[in-house]
């Protein structure tokens, strides 16, 4: 029994033994992994602190080359504002009008407000309006053109008759505007005003006188003028000596008709009338020159 525990106890104590040795091995062996591993880790450090130190210029330089092209970009910049807006290239000082016979380019200019505007600052459809509120104006249109052209095209409103008024003579057009002094003796038919103060360029007179003038010049060519109250409308002067008054409106195709008729009869009669009041075409009336 004693020689069997003994080899047994032999045996365990070798295992203790190569457990201890096995352990200090790997202890060791340990150690000098650990001492490679660490070495291992320097590396990239070391690799790293480089790549900074030779990262940095570059980061440099393309900060340095933003910096350029956006200063550069900004005195650019700059320099386009100061040519557009600096300088005279483009600022109105100018102008082309066309369309126009009685208002002069000059007064068209003055009315538009461009003198002196900058291109950018051009508002077409404004100065449109603006043109044609001038009383020899119907129309206009603006069209602008770098660097500082601008052309403005009108439409005048057309003369139909002459009204003098006050020793002056004025063209009016068929809506009874007052558009502009008359300068040039000219053909058409005269309305002597009666009453009223002197008139200016965009008052207004009667349209209805107008009209009724413009149908007499087509019926009577032989009358070079006609006179004018807002109590009796048209009137003028005939050859038989007497004052046919006719009213204001466009039904003096009528009233021609029947002042031709009454004075065919007046005549054949042997009679001469002070008047002829065609007012009022349903009840036309007369007065005697004896009466």
């Amino acid at each position: 029994m004693m020689g069997t525990r003994s080899p047994s106890r032999t045996h365990k104590t070798k295992r203790r033994v190569s457990s201890s040795k096995t352990k200090g091995r790997r202890k060791r062996s340990q150690r000098r992994l650990g001492r490679t591993y660490d070495s291992a880790l320097s590396l990239p450090a070391v690799a790293r602190t480089s790549a900074r130190a030779i990262g940095w210029p570059l980061v440099g330089i393309r900060r340095v080359k933003t910096a350029f092209f956006l200063g550069l970009g900004l005195v650019l910049l700059a320099a386009l504002g100061y040519w557009l807006f600096l300088t005279d290239d483009f600022y109105v000082y100018e102008i082309t009008v066309q369309g126009n016979h009685l208002v002069s380019a000059d007064e068209i200019f003055a009315a538009s407000g461009l003198y002196g505007l900058s291109i950018f600052w051009v508002n077409p459809q404004r100065i449109a309006d603006t043109v044609a509120g001038l009383p020899g104006i119907l129309s206009a249109e603006v069209h602008c053109a770098l660097p500082d052209r601008v052309t403005i095209t009108v439409v005048e409103r057309e003369p139909q008759v002459v009204w003098q008024r006050a020793g002056t003579r004025w063209l009016v057009d068929e809506q009874g505007t007052v558009l502009t002094a008359q300068t040039e003796s000219g053909g058409g038919l005269v309305i002597e005003d009666q009453d009223g103060g002197p008139l200016h360029p965009g008052d207004r007179v009667d349209a209805a006188a107008v009209a009724g003038a413009l149908q007499l010049q087509e019926l009577l060519p032989e009358l070079s003028a006609v006179r004018y109250t807002p109590q009796t409308g048209l009137s003028f002067r005939h050859s038989l000596g007497c004052d046919i008054y006719l009213g204001s409106g466009t039904d003096m195709a009528e009233k021609v008709a029947i002042m031709q008729a009454l004075v065919e009869q007046l005549a054949a009669s042997g009679k001469h009338p002070e008047y002829i009041d065609l007012r009022f075409k349903g009840s036309p009336c007369y007065k005697l020159s004896n009466e």
